[in-house]
């Protein structure tokens, strides 16, 4: 039964970020992409906080730590999702959601040049595969976008995933000493500060703009999205430990060319389905075999 409460979270994880680059889209059609960071960890604060008062969780940290949770909170939230966002307005949700296919890929990298990892050579060869399909996915869609902003918006997504991967690489340790909703919490609560000043210097949302549609998909982001499913996200690894979730994390485009299809009927070419196959099956291969080098090196 653990187990199966394990898959079923991770299922709604996959779903719900898969869903979530379709609901960026929507959203930026009425306020700007760094004011969307914001009011949506404005929800995910609310949230969090409300599950850190139910389970009496206390906040307290080490001043040391709480530097580390600030770095976090501004590279890893704030300056990736700013990035994201951005991004978006030039590629589709499809492209994005192939590109952070690269995150695990990205992270071993990271591991390998910060924390002395062993980086087998064999991995290059997953690079030159996922590296392949990213350009066979990110082609210029001379239907939507011009050559110029797809390449904007691809360079944007690389930057966001390099944030994350340096927040990932950041908490590593962190993550290993605090309670996770106390991470979490604090986390967002300090990209929150990072992302107040954007109140001032971005153009105000016109609230009179907005339809029922764009206000739902905002809600999504910020209380699904950012709280319900992390909070899932952290109960599929308690149940089936870490490598099976990341796992299931690269079927996440997946997800949302299917949404895509499903609910709008917007379709890729066969040329983009393509490297984004490779680029997903690249990165299910790479992480299989990182998990066999790691009980390995146990044992």
């Amino acid at each position: 039964m653990k187990k199966l409460t394990g898959f079923a979270a991770i299922f709604g994880v996959v779903v719900f970020w898969g869903i979530s680059f379709i609901s960026i889209k929507i959203v930026l059609e009425v306020i700007d992409p760094i004011l969307l960071g914001l009011f949506r960890y404005v929800l995910a604060v609310l949230f969090v906080l409300g599950v850190v008062v139910v389970k009496k969780i206390s906040l307290r940290v080490t001043k040391k730590d709480l530097l580390v949770f600030f770095l976090a909170g501004l590279f890893g939230i704030f300056l990736y999702s700013s990035l994201e966002n951005t991004a978006m307005l030039y590629v589709s949700a499809q492209t994005a959601a192939i590109m952070t296919s690269l995150v695990p890929l990205m992270i071993i990298i990271g591991n390998s040049i910060v924390f002395k990892e062993r980086f087998l050579f064999r991995y290059l060869f997953y690079v030159g595969l996922s590296i392949s399909g990213v350009l066979l996915v990110v082609l210029p869609d001379s239907a939507t976008d011009t050559g110029t902003n797809n390449l904007l918006g691809v360079t944007l997504l690389f930057l966001s995933i390099v944030s994350w991967t340096g927040y990932a690489l950041m908490t590593k340790k962190v993550i290993e000493k605090y309670n996770t909703i106390k991470v979490t919490a604090l986390q967002s609560i300090m990209a929150l500060l990072a992302f107040f000043p954007s109140l001032f210097l971005r153009p105000f949302p016109v609230f009179s703009t907005f339809m029922f549609e764009h206000w739902a998909h905002l809600l999504f982001l910020g209380v699904v999205c950012s709280g319900v499913t992390y909070l899932l996200y952290v109960h599929s690894i308690n149940r089936l430990g870490v490598a099976i979730p990341n796992i299931f994390l690269n079927f996440i485009p997946l997800v949302t060319v299917l949404a895509n299809l499903i609910i709008f009927g917007i379709t890729i070419g066969w040329i983009q389905i393509a490297g984004g196959l490779v680029v997903v099956i690249t990165m299910t291969l790479l992480t299989m075999d990182r998990m066999k080098q790691d009980k390995a090196t146990v044992s």
